[in-house]
């Protein structure tokens, strides 16, 4: 029987290439072991090979202790037995590992955004699904237990219609000016700061509950202009904190706010206001959303969901951040083997509609507040 482009050969194990082995490639990797420990219904996940920049560097000597192989060349992987590739490296690096996954009509599990440009991520996202490929981006809030229950609620019409929003996701990483210059800080490599690397969840998740965004207000700023970096001080040409109001396709309107400056005091969630109460949903809390309404007669049951798409045991959950990232890559594994899924995830399609978002939220800012139609 002839295998379909982007699917696996194996129902029980994807076996995967990682191109990419720092921080979120790591997280990749332990949260595929927190579904073997939990016993998630999903295949197993099997890291092949690692791609990593320098073979001399300390990454590579982890990835020794985890992967079969470990190369500094995407042209190696031709030589392994492969069915999907995880791409966890810098935004820019992105294309090269696409495109080449495509050629080898591998599943493409990808980090986000896909790529530093919208105009980039729209190219790759046509280029994926021309070829047919399974694809999924880590948009990893349309797993939240709390975002499914309160998707199920919007869309039961219980509450009513919505009506006006609010969603934060504050963290803290940057403020420190003696933090050095990264790829995360260059626009040239990134595409952009907190609004492209936490703005595109909120942005991501806020269409899964509410539709599309139909417009956009912001107010951008870099705070700690200026770093050092290994040719000396360098500037800082990406935002540190943005504050957007966004009116949706469908009336509601809401505001957003990122940054990457909330020392001390982080916290990620989103509420929102529907005619007969409030949902509110804990993003930094592994749980369901709190429902509070006026009205007694307000009542419902939510669905039961895929099994794959279920909370982690108890025994097993760990912090929200990883669990989500575990539920996100069993998603992709139960893709691969053909399984449908009746919760939306994010592919390429999704995460350009986000990173749309993103773009207009960067070019309001950078025109004072300007409003911005999505395309």
């Amino acid at each position: 029987m002839k295998q379909e482009a982007g699917m696996m050969r194996n129902e029980d194990a994807v076996r995967f290439a990682l191109h990419g082995y720092g921080y979120i490639g790591r997280v990749h990797v332990l949260a595929s072991q927190l579904n073997i420990a939990a016993a998630v219904p999903a295949p197993v996940t099997i890291w092949d090979t690692a791609v990593v920049r320098h073979l001399d560097s300390a990454s590579a000597h982890q990835a020794k202790k985890t992967f079969a192989c470990v190369t500094d060349q995407l042209s190696a992987l031709a030589d392994r037995d492969i069915d999907a590739i995880d791409i966890a490296s810098p935004n820019i690096a992105h294309t090269a590992a696409i495109e080449h996954a495509v050629k080898a009509q591998w599943g493409i599990y990808c980090e986000k955004p896909v790529s530093h440009t919208l105009a980039e991520t729209k190219r790759l996202a046509a280029l994926v699904n021309s070829a047919g490929l399974t694809n999924q981006v880590a948009l990893i809030y349309r797993f939240h237990p709390a975002v499914i229950e309160a998707r199920d609620w919007i869309s039961s019409g219980s509450l009513g219609r919505p009506l006006t929003f609010r969603a934060e996701l504050m963290h803290g990483g940057y403020l420190n000016p003696q933090r050095a210059m990264s790829w995360r800080l260059e626009n040239s490599v990134s595409g952009g700061g907190a609004t492209i690397d936490l703005g595109i969840h909120l942005f991501d998740t806020i269409h899964m509950l509410l539709g599309q965004v139909a417009r956009v207000s912001a107010t951008t700023e870099t705070l700690v202009k200026r770093r050092q970096g290994a040719s000396g001080e360098q500037v800082v040409d990406v935002d540190d904190w943005a504050s957007a109001t966004l009116w949706m396709q469908d009336g509601a309107v809401g505001t957003v706010e990122v940054s990457r400056v909330h020392y001390g005091r982080e916290r990620d969630f989103i509420e929102i206001v529907c005619e007969k109460g409030v949902v509110y949903i804990p993003l930094d809390a592994y749980c369901g959303a709190q429902v509070h309404t006026y009205r007694a007669d307000v009542t419902f049951a939510p669905p039961k969901h895929s099994p794959v798409v279920q909370p982690l045991g108890a025994k097993f959950a760990a912090n929200a951040h990883l669990n989500l990232h575990a539920t996100s890559l069993a998603a992709f594994t139960q893709r691969m083997a053909g399984a449908e899924l009746d919760i939306p995830v994010a592919t390429f399609d999704e995460a350009v509609a986000a990173q749309a978002v993103v773009e207009a939220v960067l070019a309001s800012g950078q025109r004072a507040g300007e409003h911005v139609v999505i395309a």
